[in-house]
């Protein structure tokens, strides 16, 4: 197990330092880094190498300015924001490089049964999507919300590190991790990739509501889908796991852990606007929603587990584990 007292960690005279914690994350980055790159060598993927090397360097670079800052300047906040940041950004980047080497994927997509699912919830996506068309003005804010998930997880990761919440900010970075691993598993075995390709939409609804999901593009994932990009390269890659929905995901991940701090109702309001934004966009199914959910609250779990409170400090550790 992980215990805070772990991470502490004892003053030193090396140049950079990293807490245990962040060590573990980093050098399993660089063990799903160099997995990712294997496969599409071993798999002969042609890949645009530069930059995804590029951004490896740059998660490796941004990761050892926050050791130093830590060190050298003394400066625990800022630390904590940069080597935080540099673990979300560099598994994100790693992971997203990973996804494309496994396509083409094994099994047929799963969307025909997710919308049969959606079907007997009272769910239809076109006929969201017309609803929503009456209201343009707040279908523009979906639209913002949704593309918001991102920043919204980096702006986490710099509140916790400001308010020195490091066993918080750390179960976050793990639950980040553990969901995407689980998300993509399950995405593998059961591929979905959202109903905007198997389902159509009037351009008219479309151009009202501003998706940016359209015919077109439900083709081009089912394409990825089924034969994969002929070359993997950042510009390509895109938002392909529908079940379970890692939109709901990040969002159930703000709300949670921001609980006990000023951000937490602003947060709670925009992510539950994120539930509609998520269903709309064409991307996902209801049902994938569900999916989402379930398997943030059994990574929470997980992260619980891993990363403990310390042992003989009540007060403060109590406080902290209970935000978490």
């Amino acid at each position: 197990m992980w215990s805070k007292a772990e991470m502490v960690g004892q003053g030193s005279n090396r140049l950079v330092r990293v807490l245990p914690t962040e060590a573990r994350l980093l050098w399993f980055i660089g063990f799903v880094g160099v997995l990712a790159v294997g496969l599409a060598i071993a798999m002969q993927r042609q890949v645009n190498w530069p930059p995804f090397l590029g951004g490896y360097a740059a998660t490796l670079g941004l990761a050892a300015i926050g050791a130093y800052v830590r060190q050298a300047k003394t400066a625990p906040r800022v630390a904590l924001a940069l080597i935080g940041t540099a673990i979300f950004t560099g598994f994100t980047a790693v992971s997203s490089l990973f996804i494309f080497v496994l396509f083409p994927l094994p099994n047929p997509l799963i969307d025909p049964l997710l919308i049969q699912v959606d079907a007997v919830l009272g769910y239809h996506w076109p006929s969201a999507v017309a609803l929503l068309a009456r209201y343009p003005a707040f279908a523009a804010v979906l639209g913002y919300i949704y593309h918001s998930s991102l920043a919204q997880i980096l702006l986490t990761i710099v509140l916790l590190a400001a308010l020195s919440r490091d066993l918080v900010l750390h179960r976050f970075l793990v639950v980040g991790i553990i969901t995407l691993i689980f998300a993509v598993a399950i995405w593998w075995i059961i591929p979905s990739v959202g109903p905007s390709a198997f389902q159509s939409i009037p351009e008219a609804d479309r151009l009202a509501t501003g998706l940016y999901f359209n015919p077109a593009y439900g083709a081009h994932l089912k394409n990825l889908a089924e034969i994969g990009p002929r070359r993997i390269s950042p510009e390509v890659i895109t938002g392909v796991v529908a079940f379970p929905s890692y939109h709901m995901i990040m969002a159930l991940m703000v709300v949670w852990f921001l609980r006990g701090t000023f951000a937490f109702l602003p947060a709670a309001a925009i992510n539950t606007a994120m539930i509609p934004a998520t269903l709309t966009h064409g991307g996902h199914h209801l049902v994938d929603l569900f999916g989402g959910l379930a398997v943030f609250v059994l990574s929470v779990w997980i992260a619980n587990r891993l990363i403990r409170p310390p042992q003989g400090a009540q007060g403060t550790s109590r406080k902290s584990s209970a935000r978490a």
